[in-house]
């Protein structure tokens, strides 16, 4: 099983689709730093989980090691399944499986890993980002020529392992986005299978929508119109509502449209930061609660997410993005991870890579040392209250910078 490595970014226990868009995004940010053209094309993948052959799915698992008892029993627990439909009490007829994972079961996700493991190695200029059967093919170059070769080359690849593969990818649905420090839309095209594929403005990944300027505000805007609707709603019913029901509707349906993945558009501009933050202050007063606000909530996972990297409790590739300092010999420093100096890149603060070690170092060093993950936790729930004096330490430390 020595293939089975952290390049497999999907469907595993502490994996999430925000630590693949994390990585996605810092790596783009510090290629456009560098002053390269970088490229990435989604790709479409019809009925993933259906399509995986089951003899295929069996050769695979044996030449990664799996016994041959093991084999028979996966095979026994994989053919011969049967399906129906019923509809209005009248149950249609019996159809047998001939591919595909059960979807819903405990194996499924693991022998959907297994069988495209290899897809990960394929790729010589370009990286995979992959999520469940979201795929993404990122790369980067010197010129937009370069880059678009690359991608249309190592597309090509891909198509070609998925067809071998009896999977099905529709071309005609592909999407690419191509984005660098000039000003403007990139309006170029890429040729995949036969396809021309037009760069987009934005693409959705994952269920965010990443603009070309990685600025998020298109996305941001649908958040708060959707968040800004339910309140609206909520309002209305209110005096028909107890306290109790008003607090979990609030946070039911209008503050969780800003907690799928907050970490990605973190770094939006201050005039959608300051929408998130006045549906936040109407969703206060209907719940009559004072609490901190969103942007408080998002460095607090910052922090969360960079202790869980120390940890080894976040996927390793993370830990580019927080690196922790070596050769320090100070007990007090030994616990800070690197800073990135302000000069390195254009974004600023506007990147994880920067923010995360400047929020991280402020903490007090018995916190930074704690060993248990919850006791972690219980103190960032109170960091960052009025009158927290961690907080100001932080402040004073993000402007001395």
């Amino acid at each position: 099983m020595s293939l089975l490595t952290e390049k497999i970014m999907i469907v595993r226990k502490n994996y999430d689709c925000q630590h693949v868009l994390m990585r996605l995004i810092e790596d783009w940010r510090q290629d456009i730093d560098k002053g390269l053209f970088v490229g990435a094309v989604l790709m479409d993948l019809s009925k993933a989980f259906d399509c995986i052959p089951h003899d295929l799915l069996i050769a695979k698992l044996n030449a990664y090691g799996i016994s041959k008892a093991s084999l028979i029993l996966i095979y026994s627990y994989l053919k011969g399944r049967r399906q129906s439909v019923k509809v209005n009490g009248t149950l249609g007829g019996f159809l047998t499986l001939l591919s595909g994972v059960p979807q819903g079961s405990i194996l499924g996700p693991l022998l959907f890993n297994l069988y495209i493991n290899d897809f990960y190695y394929l790729f010589q200029t370009a990286t995979l980002h992959g999520f469940a059967d979201d795929n993404t093919l990122s790369a980067q170059a010197n010129t937009l020529a370069e880059l678009i070769k690359k991608l249309e080359n190592e597309t090509e690849i891909a198509i070609k392992w998925l067809k071998y593969n009896q999977m099905l990818a529709n071309s005609s649905k592909f999407q690419t986005i191509l984005i660098s420090k000039e000003k403007g839309h990139i309006k170029a095209s890429i040729t995949i299978d036969g396809q021309q594929i037009e760069s987009k403005l934005s693409v959705v990944l994952l269920g965010n929508k990443i603009d070309n300027k990685l600025k998020f505000e298109e996305h941001i805007g649908e958040l708060c119109k959707k968040a800004a609707n339910q309140l609206n709603s909520l309002y209305k019913f209110r005096k028909f509502m107890t306290p109790f029901a008003k607090k979990i509707a609030t946070n039911s349906f209008v503050k969780s449209n800003f907690s799928y993945c907050p970490l990605i558009w973190h770094f939006c501009p201050a005039s959608s930061k300051s929408k998130i933050e006045k549906i936040g202050t109407r969703a206060n007063k209907l719940c009559s609660l004072e609490t901190v606000t969103f942007e408080i909530k998002r460095l607090r996972q910052i922090a969360i997410e960079i202790y869980k990297t120390l940890h080894d409790m976040n996927p390793p590739y993370i830990k580019d993005i927080f690196k922790k300092r070596t050769g320090r010999t100070s007990q007090r420093l030994a616990n800070n991870i690197k800073c990135i100096d302000k000069y390195e890149t254009k974004f600023g603060k506007n990147s994880l890579r920067y923010l995360g070690p400047i929020l991280w170092n402020s903490l007090p060093h018995h916190i930074k040392a704690l060993d248990n993950f919850d006791e972690f936790k219980d103190f960032m729930k109170h960091w960052g209250e009025p009158g927290c004096p961690h907080y100001n330490r932080y402040i004073n430390y993000i402007n001395s910078f």
